[in-house]
C-alpha cells in the first residue's frame, strides 16, 4: 500500500473509532435503562432478551474496534445471563449485584476505549 493510501485509511479508521466512542455513552445509557427495565419486572422476557441483545452487541462492536475491557466485561455479563434466558438458573440478589457492577465498569471504563487503540 502505497504512502497515500495508507494515510487516507489511517485516516478513515480514526473517524471510524472516534465516531464508535462518541456513540458509547448512548449504549451505555441504553444498556443501563434496559437493565432497569428488566430489573422493574423479573418475568419480562422480552426486556431480558432486549438487555442481553444490547450487551452482545456491545460485545462484539468492542471487540471489534479494540475495546478488549468494555468487551471483557460484557462477555462476564453474558455468563451471568445466559442460564438465566435458558431458565436454568433464577436471577439471584447475588447475580443482580454482579450485573450492576459489570454495568458500573463499564460507565467507569467509558474513556479507556481511545487509550486502548492509541496503543
Amino acid at each position: 500500500m502505497n504512502d497515500n493510501k495508507k494515510s487516507k485509511f489511517n485516516e478513515r479508521m480514526e473517524a471510524l473509532n472516534k465516531k464508535y466512542c462518541d456513540q458509547l455513552p448512548a449504549k451505555y445509557s441504553e444498556i443501563e435503562n434496559s437493565w432497569i427495565e428488566y430489573q422493574a419486572d423479573l418475568t419480562n422476557d422480552s426486556a431480558l432478551e432486549l438487555f442481553y441483545r444490547l450487551i452482545h452487541t456491545l460485545k462484539g462492536t468492542a471487540a471489534t474496534f479494540g475495546f478488549v475491557r468494555q468487551a471483557d466485561i460484557c462477555f462476564d455479563i453474558q455468563k451471568i445471563l445466559i442460564p438465566v434466558k435458558e431458565q436454568k438458573k433464577s436471577l439471584t440478589n447475588d447475580l443482580v449485584s454482579q450485573i450492576q457492577e459489570h454495568i458500573h465498569d463499564l460507565k467507569l471504563n467509558i474513556n479507556s476505549p481511545a487509550q486502548e487503540i492509541e496503543d
